[in-house]
């Protein structure tokens, strides 16, 4: 299976998501994701391992089983340049409906079980005419933004908040 597939599929970008910032045990993340089977939890992150997209960072034998402790292989990347370059049309409308897919499961979560969703959920769109070069620029400046916080750890004051960029080239003619 292609890294390009199992990056598309739901469970991957919850536990892409859950390994962002922290290591975890398989039972950790079974913890977080009740609606998954143990059984293909298992399988599900053996070939997101097998593709490069996480990482063991400890092994523990305990009574002979071995523990193995996951995290997200930033290093790797969701998906490199290339392998996004190499994916078809049909194939990269499918990765962004698996986007917007999760987002709304994301918003609508947000609204059950968030009291202050009106002050803590935000979503704008914004027009902005960019030149090519003004465009790589933005999404330079706001890579730079982003990395700034990308290794921050979960604790008591901070708690997770998705951020969803979106870059597409309007087809109006004006």
């Amino acid at each position: 299976m292609k890294k390009s597939d199992i990056v598309a599929q739901p469970l991957s970008m919850k536990i892409i998501r859950l390994l962002m910032n922290n290591e975890l045990t398989v039972k950790e993340i079974k913890h977080h994701l009740t609606d998954v089977s143990q059984t293909s939890l298992y399988r599900h992150i053996k070939k997101m391992y097998d593709v490069g997209l996480l990482k063991i960072t400890k092994e523990e034998i305990i009574k002979g089983i071995i523990k193995k402790t996951y995290t997200f292989a930033k290093e790797n990347g969701v998906l490199t340049k290339e392998e996004l370059n190499n994916l078809t049309k049909d194939e990269y409308e499918d990765l962004f409906m698996q986007f917007i897919a999760i987002l709304i499961s994301d918003f609508k979560d947000n609204l059950e079980n968030n009291k202050n969703f009106k002050t803590e959920l935000d979503f704008y769109q914004a027009p902005v005419y960019l030149s090519k070069k003004e465009s790589q620029e933005m999404r330079a400046d706001l890579e730079k933004i982003i990395k700034k916080y990308l290794n921050n750890k979960n604790t008591k004051e901070r708690k997770l908040n998705i951020l969803s960029l979106t870059f597409m080239p309007s087809n109006n003619k004006d």
